[in-house]
């Protein structure tokens, strides 16, 4: 690992860069222009640099710790090879100026760009500008006036000029982080926005993280990197960055983490260490739950247990815990908490500001009858529990999991006819492709009701809608393979080193969840994979490709007849019909053993 500056004197260093790199080239621009840009670009990354510079983390939430003492270096996986993250960014980008950062929820993406980014100050060719996606809700304009308007303080009707001059440098890495985090009705916009910036200044470098199924992976031009997951070595290298530079107790507690995973390498369980925020979590709750659970959600229970009585007992001397101002109970907060979540996660809410608190939680403390105030329920989570974080002027949660999982358990704890009604009406608007974590955790709580009113249902529907025949001139397999497209919005892009994606949303995030193994949608990327340069011009239009999916003209008909994708749009509707199948018997078992257990007493 290189040694990193920090703070005033990385600023220092990085204030000639901006100098020569991009101000000294603006011409027929006033000196006291050119400085005011300066200074701008300036404090917009040493905002930054102050933020990413020291942290908190799960572990250690009562202080903020210098980065790079917790900083572990992961590894990332290309098409065609892996990668250990770099110490310069310069390397990441050496052969595409288009990254995609993908990864599930936990498995360190945003470690990784901060990473980059303090990095990119010490060491890279370009200037580093981080943009939080997620601070784009509700802004009434494109990405480049949010650029415009964040990062250089112009009026861009005035300025477009010098804007245009200094972005086609090609000087500046753009760090986007959370495309997942888009709400949903802004993401179309957002992304032709996006994509029209990059189409105006391609020279410069973009890094873009997100869960997968978002549709970052199918933005053309992007290079796809999957964060690998933590190897058995890394995951006790990971327990030792965290607590081995500790004290003696801290070092004992690791010694006896690693002890128990060692010994338990046979617990399914064992595969979630293999994620950087739930091993943290585990190394957190470790005194109180010194044991495996058997799902997720019990992990997270733990962490709440354990944050709200326990972590301030175990890491203060005297057993001294955070006083709740509040003065309400855990099961008060708790339900407080699942009642925000489920709120604030169906309105794809991930960061709340002062005025967002203070008009939601009025109205949950006087419908959930409790006894407090706002500012005392909002000091208790962001400083007694610490479930809530202070970023800025504004809250977040530590990961945005935590708020799946509140939100997963407030339909848990609800009466059954609200659970019908959020899983067969609400969740029409919220089953996109990055809530996958979300519907795993609602199964989890609530398998039966979640089968019942959304999964079984749903699959069913589709089911019905995939083989219709909406073109009666055509066979009921070629029925299937046109409604699928249609459905899922699936069509094909190819990237710059002819690779071929896919992009689906609707029910297309359902089959994701449920893993089946979709031979529509693999039979179609094989064929691209090997398609021939004859084949490759039905699919060109105007020197450019370009997949109609409504397209059945005769040769491309005997395209797919030739690819057996007709074929495999069968085996899709038996894949899905054996699933269903499998959920029908899985709840005629639970409701058997509902009334076999009732007959007991």
């Amino acid at each position: 690992m290189i040694e990193y500056i920090i703070g005033s004197k990385l600023l220092a260093s990085l204030a000639p860069k901006i100098t020569d790199s991009v101000i000294n080239l603006l011409r027929d621009v006033t000196d006291e222009c050119k400085q005011a840009l300066k200074d701008d670009i300036y404090a917009y990354i040493g905002n930054f640099v102050e933020k990413y510079s020291k942290i908190k983390t799960f572990l250690f939430s009562e202080e903020r710790r210098d980065f790079y003492d917790v900083y572990f270096p992961l590894s990332l996986e290309g098409r065609n090879k892996e990668m250990q993250v770099p110490d310069n960014p310069d390397e990441l980008f050496a052969e595409h100026n288009f990254i995609t950062l993908l990864g599930h929820a936990g498995c360190g993406k945003t470690m990784i760009l901060r990473h980059l980014f303090l990095s990119a100050c010490n060491k890279s060719s370009k200037i580093p500008l981080v943009i939080e996606l997620r601070k784009l809700k509700g802004f009434d304009g494109s990405f480049k006036d949010f650029v415009v308007d964040k990062v250089f303080s112009l009026k861009l009707s005035q300025n477009e000029k010098i804007f245009n001059s200094m972005l086609k440098t090609g000087k500046f890495m753009f760090l986007l982080d959370g495309y997942d985090e888009i709400a949903i009705e802004q993401k179309d916009v957002l992304t032709r926005s996006l994509e029209n910036f990059f189409d105006c200044y391609p020279q410069n470098s973009y890094l873009l993280t997100s869960r997968p199924g978002a549709n970052a992976e199918t933005l053309e031009r992007f290079e796809n990197y999957h964060v690998c997951k933590l190897s058995d070595t890394q995951v006790f290298e990971f327990i030792d960055k965290q607590l081995g530079n500790g004290n003696e107790e801290d070092k004992e507690l690791a010694t006896k983490i690693k002890d128990l995973l060692d010994q338990s390498k046979n617990n399914p369980f064992m595969r979630y260490m293999s994620s950087p925020l739930l091993l943290s979590m585990f190394i957190l709750t470790y005194n109180e739950h010194p044991e495996l659970p058997k799902h997720v959600s019990s992990f997270y229970y733990n962490v709440f247990d354990t944050l709200h009585s326990k972590h301030d007992a175990k890491s203060k001397a005297g057993g001294y815990q955070h006083d709740k101002k509040s003065k309400l109970s855990q099961d008060e907060i708790r339900r407080l908490l699942e009642a925000f979540c489920f709120i604030s996660y169906m309105q794809s809410t991930y960061e709340f500001s002062p005025e967002y608190l203070h008009d939601i939680f009025p109205k949950l403390i006087e419908r959930l009858k409790v006894d407090c105030t706002v500012d005392d329920i909002i000091y208790d989570l962001s400083v007694a529990i610490s479930i809530l974080v202070q970023d800025g002027t504004s809250y977040v949660f530590p990961h945005r999991s935590l708020q799946e999982y509140f939100a997963a358990s407030y339909i848990a704890h609800s009466r059954e006819e609200t659970k019908k009604e959020i899983y067969s009406v609400k969740f029409l608007n919220t089953a996109s492709a990055e809530r996958i974590t979300f519907l795993g955790l609602c199964e989890e709580l609530d398998q039966s009701c979640f089968l019942q009113y959304f999964l079984i249902p749903g699959l069913k529907k589709y089911i019905g809608d995939l083989v219709k025949l909406n073109d009666k001139s055509l066979s009921r397999s070629e029925n299937i393979l046109f409604n699928y497209l249609k459905l899922t919005d699936t069509h094909i892009a190819k990237t710059t080193n002819n690779y071929f994606i896919f992009r689906g949303n609707s029910m297309y995030s359902i089959i994701r969840y449920l893993h089946i193994q979709n031979s529509i949608v693999r039979n179609l990327f094989d064929s691209f994979n090997r398609i021939n340069e004859k084949d490759l011009t039905l699919f060109v239009k105007r020197g450019k490709f370009h997949f109609n999916n409504k397209d059945k003209s005769k040769e491309v008909m005997e395209f797919y007849e030739r690819n057996d994708i007709f074929k495999a749009a069968e085996k899709h509707i038996e894949a899905l019909e054996e699933i269903v199948k499998e959920k029908e018997n899985l709840l005629a078992t639970m409701k058997d053993d509902s009334v076999a257990i009732m007959d007991l007493i």
